[in-house]
């Protein structure tokens, strides 16, 4: 009986750990997402005719859905305890380039 009470309490405080994974991910993708949409709605695109317009283009629709991927991931991962600790942190580290890549986006297109 104690074994199983300390085996509860054990779950129990690293339920709250392993949902920070989640979170952390699902902050990352709305970030991604958001800056993806400021771009596209407030920014013309660069310069240089139609092949750097579509480039442009496709650019901001991959961040978008790269980002909108994420929030996908999060909600997967929040949802599936043994997930979400076999791919919690790996999901969360391939969560960076696409941030990145909408980051790179916004000052490119500042600098235009």
């Amino acid at each position: 009986m104690a074994a199983e009470a300390g085996a509860l309490m054990g779950a129990d405080r690293r339920e709250p750990e392993a949902g920070g994974g989640a979170a952390a991910l699902g902050a990352v993708g709305i970030a991604t997402v958001s800056v993806a949409t400021t771009l596209a709605a407030v920014f013309q695109p660069p310069p240089g005719g139609l092949l750097a317009d579509t480039f442009y283009r496709l650019a901001l629709s991959g961040t978008f859905l790269g980002g909108m991927t994420l929030v996908g991931a999060s909600v997967w991962v929040a949802d599936n305890p043994a997930a979400r600790r076999a791919a919690g942190k790996k999901l969360l580290y391939t969560a960076i380039p696409p941030l990145l890549a909408a980051m790179g986006l916004s000052v490119v297109a500042l600098l235009w």
